[in-house]
C-alpha cells in the first residue's frame, strides 16, 4: 500500500513539472502579445503624428504658394511704384525686405506714403530689439543648434482707376523651433491726387460696417459647405473683424480684405483672404453712391 502512495506521488510531483513549463509559456506568449500589440498601436501612433505632419506641410506649403504667386499690378505700374529692398544676414537673424516706393520725380508729395513705410516698416533697430529680446527669455545662451530666425516682407499692389494704389504688404515670421513661419498682413490704400490714406470709413458708406462682416461670414461659410474652403476654417469673429477692417485692397474687380495666420483659418491650412465682388456690394461702396452736386 505504501508503495502504491508513494508511485502516485511520485508520478503526480513528474505530471506536476511537466505542466508548469507549459503554464509559464502561456503567460509568456500573452505578455508578448501584448507587448507586440502596444508596439504596434505605438508604431500606428507615430506614423499617424508624422503623416499628419506632413499633410499639414505640404497644405501649408500650397497656402503660401498662392499668396506669393498671385497676380498684381507691378508690371504696369513699373513707372510709379520701384521696389526696393533689404536684407542683413546675422548670426541670430535674417532680415529680407521687399517694400514699395512711390516715385518722388513724378509728384514730390508721394514722400507721404514713402514716409509712412519707412517708419512703419523699416525701423531695422526697433525689429533687432524685439528679436533679441525673445532669444533671452528662451534662456538658450549657448546657442546650439539654433536655426537663425527670419523676418521677411514683400508686397503685392494694385491700380485703382489711376488716382488710387492699393498695397498688401505680407510679413513672414519664421521663429526657431516652430514648426512653421506664421504671416501677418498690412494693407494700405492711397490716394495718388489728394495724397492721404484710405480707410474702411472714407471707402464704405457710414453705417455698412454690419452688412460687410455678414458678407464675408456668408463667404465663408459658403466655402466650407462648398468645399472650396477647408473645413478647418472658421467665421469671423465681431472682435477680429473691428480688428480687420481696414485690413483690404481693391481692384476693378473686388474687395479684398486679409487676415492674419490663425483668424478665420488654421496656419498649415485654408486661406489669408476673403475676397468680395465689388457688384455685390456697390450699394456700400462711397464712389458708386456719390450724387453729383447741382447748382
Amino acid at each position: 500500500m505504501k508503495t502504491l502512495i508513494t508511485c502516485i506521488v511520485f508520478l503526480s510531483f513528474i505530471a506536476c513539472k511537466k505542466q508548469t513549463p507549459i503554464q509559464k509559456s502561456s503567460e509568456q506568449k500573452e505578455t508578448e502579445q501584448q507587448h507586440t500589440e502596444q508596439k504596434a498601436e505605438d508604431t500606428v501612433s507615430v506614423f499617424s503624428e508624422e503623416s499628419l505632419e506632413l499633410d499639414q506641410e505640404k497644405t501649408k506649403a500650397i497656402k503660401r504658394e498662392r499668396l506669393i504667386t498671385a497676380k498684381d499690378d507691378k508690371t504696369q505700374l513699373q513707372e510709379l511704384v520701384v521696389s526696393k529692398s533689404f536684407l542683413k544676414e546675422e548670426d541670430l537673424y535674417v532680415l529680407d525686405y521687399q517694400y514699395p516706393y512711390l516715385n518722388e520725380k513724378i509728384d514730390p508729395l508721394y514722400s507721404v506714403f514713402n514716409d509712412f513705410i519707412s517708419e512703419n516698416y523699416l525701423n531695422i533697430e526697433k525689429t533687432e530689439n524685439q528679436i533679441l529680446e525673445d532669444k533671452e527669455l528662451l534662456c538658450d545662451t549657448l546657442k546650439i543648434n539654433r536655426f537663425r530666425d527670419k523676418r521677411i516682407i514683400d508686397y503685392k499692389i494694385y491700380s485703382v482707376k489711376s488716382d488710387r494704389i492699393s498695397v498688401v504688404l505680407y510679413k513672414e515670421n519664421y521663429y526657431s523651433g516652430m514648426l512653421y513661419s506664421t504671416y501677418l498682413f498690412d494693407c494700405v490704400n492711397f490716394d495718388l491726387k489728394k495724397h492721404n490714406f484710405i480707410y474702411f470709413d472714407d471707402f464704405f458708406e457710414t453705417g455698412s460696417e454690419e452688412e460687410v462682416f455678414t458678407t464675408i461670414n456668408t463667404i465663408i461659410k459658403d466655402g466650407i459647405s462648398s468645399g472650396e474652403l477647408y473645413y478647418d476654417c472658421w467665421e469671423l469673429s465681431k472682435g477680429d473683424f473691428k480688428a480687420y477692417k481696414n485690413n483690404f485692397v481693391v481692384n476693378d474687380d473686388t474687395v479684398e480684405f486679409y487676415f492674419d495666420d490663425c483668424v478665420i483659418c488654421p496656419s498649415y491650412t485654408g486661406t489669408y483672404s476673403i475676397e468680395i465682388p465689388i457688384k455685390d456690394i456697390m450699394h456700400l461702396i462711397k464712389k458708386y453712391n456719390d450724387r453729383p452736386i447741382v447748382s
